[in-house]
């Protein structure tokens, strides 16, 4: 028969089990990276806002790893209005955040995950 502590231990550690069960499940899978290609040179930000300092830049017709897009500033170029940013992974290591419109296909850049 179990003591009164051991029980208490017992619940314990299923309640710790059961919180990481969830914590492990809402996680879901990591993302892939997508492939984009700039269609004209952009500034790449710290951030995804204007205010945000420049980092790196994209070139016209080369490729880079996108994580993810989200809203940030309204980036008017080039006869585009556009709220959607693309994070790209940099090649100097960490993340920049470029504006879609410098970014060939849709208004998201072609990048299918929202970050």
């Amino acid at each position: 028969m179990l003591g009164r502590n051991t029980k208490r231990a017992l619940a314990l550690s299923g309640a710790g089990a059961a919180l990481l069960g969830t914590a492990l499940m809402s996680s879901g899978p990591a993302m892939a990276d997508t492939a984009v290609v700039a269609w004209t040179h952009g500034k790449v930000h710290a951030g995804p806002a204007l205010g945000e300092r420049v980092v790196s830049h994209v070139n016209n017709g080369y490729s880079y790893n996108a994580q993810c897009w989200l809203e940030g500033d309204l980036v008017n170029d080039k006869g585009i209005s556009n709220r959607n940013w693309v994070r790209l992974k940099l090649n100097s290591g960490g993340i920049g955040y470029v504006s879609a419109i410098y970014l060939k296909g849709d208004d998201k850049g072609n990048v299918p995950n929202h970050c």
